[in-house]
């Protein structure tokens, strides 16, 4: 997703759909990714590139206890200024790549952790037992 400075000032919203399958190899807690539905209202506020992006994206994310797929629906909304302020938040370049910026806000976005219904039944420690000088005190807690 390249557009040119003058492609951007000449239209106040863009709405496209990326597909992100071929950037999965960087990012091991995502299984799978359909098609991103991107809409981004442009404004211009003097040399400064103002975009509200909103994106709705399907993803299968790794549970984070046993690794089995789960389904997940993100839906989000960024601001993301261009220009070139240290407020700024990227460079306004000529011509703007948008596909890395923001398959890298989906990827931050993401949850950390996500856990399959069927996570909450898995343990993979043995219940430890307490030391025997700390056997009545535990009693005492597990009441």
């Amino acid at each position: 997703m390249t557009f040119s400075i003058h492609q951007l000032k000449e239209v106040s919203k863009l709405d496209f759909t990326y597909d992100y399958k071929h950037h999965l190899k960087h990012v091991i807690d995502i299984l799978d990714i359909g098609p991103a539905h991107i809409t981004c209202e442009l404004k211009w506020i003097q040399d400064e590139l103002v975009m509200d992006v909103h994106i709705d994206v399907n993803m299968v994310l790794a549970c984070s206890k046993t690794l089995k797929p789960v389904p997940y629906v993100m839906k989000m909304d960024e601001q993301i200024i261009f220009g070139p302020t240290e407020d700024s938040d990227y460079p306004l370049t000529d011509p703007l790549e948008l596909t890395d910026i923001l398959f890298g806000y989906i990827v931050s976005e993401k949850p950390f952790t996500i856990y399959h219904p069927d996570a909450m039944n898995t343990s993979f420690e043995k219940e430890r037992s307490p030391h025997p000088a700390f056997a009545d005190l535990d009693k005492t807690f597990k009441k």
